[in-house]
């Protein structure tokens, strides 16, 4: 390695560095989605705006059969027709409801994605300065490979920066033409999708080039093996982190605000952000799944190295954290329910439905062994059947009982929503009249999303072991080992303390110290 860093390494610093970049460009790519729809419903009752909608339906239609045609398998295929299906009843079922609260949270909440758009520039130039010393080779190396792709990518940074700073200023000139308004918006998520998928195709490339990455074309690197399982996992996550950061802004400001007037507005805001957070976190482990089944096809070797090896005990953590999403974001609904008047007879249903889902977590995170890898054998003076689980409950360490736990646990979500709603179809809601612990649990969940992106953005890098590019470029450099899940959890802490350390910045520059705007 011909430039180290002192104190923390190279490895440390550029890891850090290239985790913030990824959760501001996350909350920048993922909180514009809900904020043009939030825009959208907020114009008057019953205009749905077909000068909106038809183009938009020509380009879905024309990417689902481009998406067609350069998926590799028909697993891949039938993945693009049903986002395409998705989209399309999105725009055909989805009418404006004329309520100005969703004009304000989308006004609000675009005010403080301008300034993580700002932050997620910033970080993304340090991150690639910075790779360019330590890993000089493997940079040229990407450099040779995706030349073409960075020089398109550079291009659309300027496209995407132009859009989203009109989108932003032009809010109170265009209050008059809102199908405008709404339309750079719609093209500046188009814009920010393409810089994501581009450079998931770098990322991808790096995990799963395919049998000969020399020979292929541009397109071919791109268009690997995993890319499209990718595309789908973190378009998804995207919108999920964009919702519970939406519900994190809520409660700070439902917490701190002076002004009781506002507290009915940031309470239904915090309930949106959590609500479409939960209803993406609900679909995301079968986009994971589709992902995890791309990288067992493409090698059987990396699927071993990340469920049964190595490691294994990070998705223990994974499970952990998924969990404690779930159970966090059904306490808050039971929080919520006692804001409608009469809503206190339907809490008897809390208790065995959270008790389900713990015992439905305690299956999830319970591994058949509890040995670091595979080739590790019991420490001298243990039994190994004591860490090994017992053939009466060996089950429950299989993928099977896992599968069907994490189904209930998003069964029983859904479960609270519906009973939820039936407290609502049976009493009217009281804004603002909910426990300061519901606003706490908006905190907390965040927190724990974001946490969980920096341990499972770890875990698909980790998963290359010694390779740069994976049997193609190995891995020189004294960091070449994978690390231990102690070291990485705290890569994590550190990522998540940093970020939420920006984003109270942020929350502050934007709705305290410009409160007067």
């Amino acid at each position: 390695m011909a430039v180290d860093i002192d104190v923390i390494g190279a490895r440390s610093a550029i890891w850090l560095l290239s985790q913030l970049h990824l959760l501001f460009a996350s909350f920048a790519l993922g909180a514009p989605i809900f904020i043009v729809l939030s825009e959208y419903l907020a114009t008057p009752r019953g205009v749905r705006n077909w000068r909106i909608r038809l183009p938009l339906v020509v380009v879905v239609a024309v990417a689902a059969l481009l998406g067609i045609m350069a998926m590799h398998t028909t697993v891949e295929r039938i993945v693009v027709v049903m986002a395409a299906l998705l989209l399309l009843s999105v725009l055909f079922l989805i009418t404006p409801v004329g309520d100005h609260r969703y004009e304000r949270l989308a006004r609000e909440t675009m005010k403080a994605a301008t300034i993580a758009y700002s932050f997620a520039a910033i970080s993304g130039g340090l991150f690639a300065f910075m790779l360019m010393g330590p890993y000089g080779d493997f940079s040229d190396h990407l450099a040779g490979q995706f030349g073409s792709i960075f020089a398109i990518y550079g291009l659309l940074i300027v496209v995407e920066s132009v859009l989203v700073y009109t989108y932003w200023y032009s809010w109170r000139s265009l209050a008059e033409r809102k199908g405008l308004h709404i339309t750079i918006g719609v093209v500046m998520i188009l814009v920010g999708t393409a810089m994501m998928f581009l450079m998931n195709g770098v990322g991808s490339y790096m995990l799963t080039p395919g049998d000969s990455p020399e020979a292929a074309s541009v397109w071919g690197r791109i268009n690997n093996p995993s890319w499209t399982g990718l595309n789908l996992h973190r378009f998804i996550a995207n919108i999920t982190f964009g919702g519970f950061m939406v519900a994190l802004f809520a409660a700070f400001m439902h917490l701190t605000t002076k002004n009781e007037e506002d507290r009915p507005f940031y309470d239904w805001m915090g309930y949106i952000g959590n609500f479409i957070g939960v209803g993406t976190l609900m679909v995301l482990p079968l986009a994971g799944y589709i992902y995890a089944k791309e990288l067992f096809e493409y090698d059987a070797t990396i699927s071993t190295f990340l469920m049964a090896d190595k490691l294994s005990s990070f998705f223990v953590m994974q499970g952990v954290l998924v969990s404690l999403l779930f159970l966090g974001a059904n306490y808050y609904m039971w929080q919520s329910i006692q804001r409608v008047e009469g809503g206190a007879r339907f809490l008897g249903y809390m208790r065995p439905i959270l008790t389900a889902m713990v015992v439905a977590a305690v299956i999830w995170i319970t591994p058949q062994t509890f040995l670091p890898d595979l080739t590790t054998d019991a420490p001298a003076g243990i039994d190994p059947a004591s860490i090994i689980i017992t053939e009466r409950l060996a089950f429950i360490g299989l993928m099977m009982a896992k599968a069907l736990a994490v189904t209930g646990i998003i069964i029983f979500t859904f479960l609270t929503y519906m009973i939820y709603r039936r407290a609502v179809s049976t009493g009217t809601i009281r804004w603002g009249h909910i426990a300061p612990q519901a606003q706490y649990t908006l905190i907390f969940i965040p927190a724990v999303a974001v946490y969980l992106m920096a341990l499972m953005g770890a875990i698909r890098e980790l998963a290359r072991q010694d390779w740069h590019v994976y049997l193609q470029i190995r891995d020189t450099t004294p960091y070449w080992f994978t690390p231990t899940l102690g070291h990485t959890s705290v890569m994590a802490g550190l990522s998540t303390l940093v970020f939420f350390a920006f984003m109270t910045f942020i929350f502050w520059i934007s709705f305290k110290l410009g409160r007067a705007d």
